[in-house]
């Protein structure tokens, strides 16, 4: 499989500092010996790949919401030359306990003292980059820079790069977090011409008959067109005034006669437009011809931005299946958490909180289906619902029993073998040795939604 080459992802370490203060305050830590395959290969979570062209500036929108800034000159052959030639870039992002699972993630690591600990994450991503396959280096003065989608505000986390050839987490200090919402995304959208129109029922002419200089001259010809649709003005006005808005619409205020105060004034926002059918259909083919770049390009950005917000709230969907948090489900549909830092090399980034095994009950398993035939499971693994972590086990079990709990593995054949959170609440055994009566799915589940629905049902 592929995606084998990525075995330990470049978790996302995400940082404020200089290249040069996060060498001086890295503090090694000993990564797990573990080297991990995709549990169910069929069902891996895929990078994506780019075509880039080194010798400009690049921006990748990814589908999960992350934005890859790519400035010109970014990569390095082995020799520490730029390149110049086009650039495979992969780029794939984990989200959730289920995404680190089907990927393969060891995400547990041994400290400084020799204790062992699990990451919690806020976010993790992979990027690598090939050029005429042959794998390429990060420059350190031209950095790409991404902004991570993530569903955690929480200070908490650390990032952390992970060194391939000595098997150790760099911490590296912490990452800028940033919101956005998608009204702020859509208001960033350049703005083309109004377009021209075609002068309805309500459309006025302004001129000025009592002065010898007309200062309404410049729009003999023209149509105002009320862009509420509705009257505006009346036929005799002590004075009109017309004030060009710079967006291709104008105010017209309309000052009234008499008795009537001048603070009573008429005003209305109109477009320009045209009486004349012949004339109106000519000036909106140039003006088509004229914008129909622009157009497009709006048109697609808006389309690109609906896209990754139904991505976003998707994943945060998912997210909030395993942590169960209302504040997940306010964020869906109104703010984006973004976690930014600056990629030191190509691998596994992470950007997470180190914290000790669940505890408060240690069980010696073993495993056995729902007619007691013993199964040897591979690549076990607990979640604890409220916590973004995945814990991998072999044969001793820690779980927290006052938290809702899932587990699960793969059967020699293929199958998921698993152990809801319903069965955990009928497990009274804290200590000692216990048999972990497993479901097994009839069939060899394949995709990502089928084991996500049935290990997380909602």
């Amino acid at each position: 499989m592929k995606n084998r080459y990525f075995l330990l992802i470049v978790l996302f370490s995400m940082s404020l500092f200089s290249c040069k203060e996060k060498e001086e305050t890295a503090k090694p830590q000993a990564a797990t010996e573990e080297r991990l395959v995709p549990p169910i290969p069929a069902a891996d979570i895929v990078a994506d790949e780019f075509q880039i062209s080194p010798t400009k500036d690049t921006v990748i929108y990814h589908k999960s919401g992350s934005v890859i800034s790519i400035p010109k000159d970014a990569f390095l052959d082995e020799k520490g030359n730029v390149i110049t030639s086009p650039v495979a870039l992969k780029f794939r992002m984990f989200s959730n306990p289920l995404d680190i699972y089907l990927a393969g993630i060891p995400m547990n690591f041994t400290n400084e003292n020799g204790e062992e600990l699990v990451f919690e994450s806020a976010g993790m991503f992979e990027m690598n980059a090939s050029n005429n396959g042959k794998a390429v280096q990060v420059n350190p003065n031209n950095k790409i820079k991404v902004d991570a989608v993530s569903f955690s505000e929480d200070a908490k986390f650390n990032r952390y790069d992970l060194d391939p050839k000595t098997n150790t987490w760099r911490e590296l200090g912490k990452d800028e977090i940033k919101t956005a919402t998608k009204k702020e995304e859509l208001e960033r959208l350049p703005e083309a011409p109004i377009p021209p129109k075609e002068a309805g029922k309500f459309a006025f002419q302004v001129t000025d008959n009592l002065n010898e200089n007309d200062k309404l001259k410049a729009y003999k010809n023209v149509w105002f067109e009320p862009i509420d649709g509705k009257q505006c003005g009346f036929s005799f006005a002590k004075d009109i005034l017309v004030n060009d808005l710079k967006n291709g619409t104008y105010e017209v205020t309309f000052v009234p006669w008499g008795e009537i105060p001048d603070t009573a004034k008429t005003k209305c926002t109109c477009y320009l437009s045209f009486k004349d059918k012949v004339k109106y259909s000519k000036e909106l083919n140039i003006y088509k011809k004229k914008y129909a770049g622009l157009i497009s390009k709006i048109e697609n950005e808006r389309k690109r931005i609906d896209n990754a917000w139904a991505n976003y709230n998707r994943k945060a969907n998912e997210y909030n299946r395993f942590m169960q948090r209302k504040e997940i489900e306010s964020l869906t549909g109104s703010k984006k958490i973004m976690r930014t830092l600056e990629v030191n090399q190509f691998g596994v980034v992470n950007l997470d909180y180190p914290h000790v095994y669940p505890k408060g009950a240690k069980l010696d398993a073993s495993f056995v289906d729902e007619n007691g035939k013993a199964l040897d499971l591979k690549q076990v693994v607990l979640v604890e619902i409220g916590v973004n972590a995945l814990y991998r086990y072999t044969k001793t079990i820690h779980f927290n029993p006052e938290s809702q709990n899932v587990l699960w593995g793969m059967t020699e054949d293929g199958k998921l073998a698993y152990f809801t959170a319903s069965d955990f609440k009928n497990l009274e055994a804290r200590s000692g040795k216990v048999a972990f009566k497993m479901r097994v799915h009839p069939e060899e589940l394949k995709t990502y939604d089928d084991i996500m629905n049935v290990l997380f049902r909602s």
